[in-house]
Formats: C-alpha cells, structure tokens, sequence
C-alpha cells in the first residue's frame, strides 16, 4: 500500500502507458471453444481474436504478432500492420487470409498440424508491446455425427445390458460411460477399460465401442440414478471440450415402493398382493391396488392378551411407508412345553388351568382311587 503521491511516482517511473493497455486472452470468434475440422475454414469458424482496451487516444496499434507453437517450438508466425501487407511464415504460409482489417489471424485452410498453442503481441506508436497468454487452440475432427446407441432393461434379472459405438475423432477423445448419479458426483459403475474397442486410423482418429455390459440395479442404487455415454477431448490444462453425451432414464431404477419391514426375533411376516422391484421394495402387483403385509408372532411363540393374532400392514405409495408404521400391539411371548403357558390370566383375578395341569390332577386322582380299591 502507498499513499497517493508515492503510487503515481512509481507508475510514472514504471511508464504509465503500460497501464493504458490490456491485451488478451486470445480466444476463437463466436464463442466457440475449438474449430470444428468438418465445418471447413471460415470467419465464423476458425478466426483468432487478440482482444485488446487502449486507454490513451494519442497512442494507436502499429503492429500486431502472431506466434504458433507445436511441442514449445514455434513453427510459424504471422505479423499484420495498418500500413503494409501481412506476413506468414512456416506452417502459417498460405494458410492465414492477408487482406483482414484487424489484425486477427484467421485459417483459410485446415489441417490437423495448425493446432497448437498460438499467442498475440500488440506494439503501440510509442514503442511499447504487450503480449498475450498463450491460447491452446484445437482442431477437432469428428469425422460423422453418427453415434449409435442401446440399451435393454431386464427387470427379472435386475439388470441393464448396454452397447455403444461412435464416429472416430481426432485428436483421440476422452469416453465415460456407465451410470451416473448427480447425488455421488459422477459415474459410480462405469465401463473399465477392457470393456472398450478402440479402433485406430491412419489420419490418427480414434473410435470408441463397447457391446452388451451388464449394469445390476439393486437396493444401493440411488435414487437418481442415470445411464449416460459422453465423449470429449481434453486441452492440456484439463478443460474439458464435450462433443456429445446422451442420457437415459428407465422405469427399472425408477420404480419406488415400500420397504421391506424389520421385525423383531419373535414375529415374522407375509406379503401377499405385492411384488418386489430391483431395489427390494414392495409395490402392488397386477391383480391389486395396495401392497399388504401380515405380522404375526413366529413358531414358538404366541400373542400375549390378544384375540386377533395377525396385524394386517398397508403399503402407501405416497409416503412408501406401512401403514400403520409400527404396531405396538403385537406383543409376542414364548411358548412353554411346546404348548402355551401354564397359568394364565383370564381376567378379573381367576386363575384359570392350563390343559397340561388339568390332565396330571386327572391322573393323580386316579391313582390314588386304585390304590383305594386295592385296599
């Protein structure tokens, strides 16, 4: 930090016209992020721009300098000046239009060896330069826009069988594949990469296949789950050029019930009118509307104090939960000797007998009357 005074010395001493001028970045005309081989060369398609702002109206542009690089070797130039007749040199000769207004460098022809790292220098009147970041440009050729693509779902075996094949690009693309969840991310089971055909040709394209790989669609399948195929090419820094991507969503990851109920060790349950989906969730099946589920206590053990034995659930596709959520009521007791308790309570304080009792009272009574007899 300096004060005011101080700043304005040393941006004097510095040369203030260098702070008149911003040059850069260099960027592709209409937005675009790569030049498109197939489109052929135009102003829309494959021009240069070398943006700049001058600040000052008595200095003017006196030359602007295009340099190409391939590999940190640069292997043509191109120099543009108001006055007189630009210049190409190396790989640039006979493939930049002469005659632009402007300065910008644009390709009257395309060529796979015209991609590279391409940078921009402006020289003002006064002598002073300033030079642009160098701007990977790429050459794209897609060769076709044919992408075929299928996929079957197999609801029985809870599965997706999916194929795939694309044109062949140059340079050599980046393919994903597999399914995909916003919620994780990215891709979370993708097709490896001996999976994937790659098919090499002489102009040095690639193209990409792969046939009938098996997706299974369970319980830890998330809920927005997708299949997608993306194809991209890759610039040096990492930024990611998309040439096309497709998306499916299929009713066989979609399909949402109610989930299976967890019971206590001495209940068990049935469902009936229900089917399971992949996740192992129950939904109706064709002959019903509603799902149910009936809770009983399991073998060995009975209801305590209940008359009616089975808790009949319902199964809300609103909610995807059972209906009733929980039953409190169905309290199970074990069983005793294999029949049911001994003594139980029946209700205002009498204490009824249990079969098993009633039966050795039998026998004991007639034990003692035969001994009675034989005396």
């Amino acid at each position: 930090m300096c004060l005011p005074w101080a700043c304005l010395f040393v941006l004097t001493a510095l040369g203030w016209e260098n702070y008149a001028l911003e040059v850069g970045p260099v960027q592709l005309g209409n937005n675009r992020t790569y030049i498109t081989y197939g489109l052929g060369p135009s102003t829309q398609n494959s021009t240069l721009e070398c943006p700049y702002q001058l600040q000052s109206t008595e200095e003017v542009v006196q030359k602007i300098e295009w340099t190409f690089q391939d590999d940190s070797q640069t292997v043509g130039t191109f120099e543009w000046q108001p006055e007189d007749e630009a210049r190409a040199t190396g790989r640039l000769d006979g493939a930049v239009k002469l005659n632009r207004t402007d300065g910008w460098l644009e390709l009257t022809e395309l060529r796979y060896d015209l991609a590279g790292y391409y940078s921009c220098t402006l020289t003002l009147s006064n002598g002073r330069r300033m030079e642009a970041q160098k701007f990977e440009m790429l050459i794209i050729d897609t060769t076709s826009n044919h992408v075929y693509s299928k996929i079957n779902s197999n609801e029985t075996m809870c599965e997706l069988e999916a194929s795939y094949s694309s044109y062949a690009v140059y340079p050599e693309p980046k393919v994903l594949a597999g399914m995909f969840s916003p919620s994780r991310g990215g891709f979370y089971d993708q097709v490896t990469g001996f999976q994937w055909h790659k098919q090499f040709y002489s102009n040095g394209s690639v193209a990409y296949s792969f046939e009938d790989v098996h997706f299974k669609i369970d319980s830890s399948t998330p809920t927005d789950a997708q299949f997608q195929v993306s194809a991209s090419v890759l610039k040096a820094d990492g930024t990611n050029l998309p040439l096309h991507s497709t998306t499916s969503d299929l009713p066989i990851w979609k399909k949402r019930g109610c989930p299976a109920l967890t019971l206590r060790q001495d209940q068990q349950v049935n469902y009936y009118d229900a089917t399971l989906t992949c996740r192992g969730e129950y939904i109706p099946d064709y002959s019903s509307d509603e799902a149910k589920a009936v809770v009983r206590c399991a073998e060995g053990f009975h209801a305590k104090g209940q008359v009616d034995t089975n808790i009949e659930l319902v199964c809300s596709m609103e909610t995807l939960n059972w209906s009733p959520e929980s039953n409190p009521t169905l309290l199970c007791v074990e069983d005793s000797d294999g029949g049911v308790e001994s003594v139980e309570d029946v209700g205002d304080g009498v204490v009824g007998m249990s079969l098993p009792s009633f039966a050795l009272l039998f026998l004991l009574s007639s034990f003692l009357l035969f001994n009675e007899i034989r005396l």
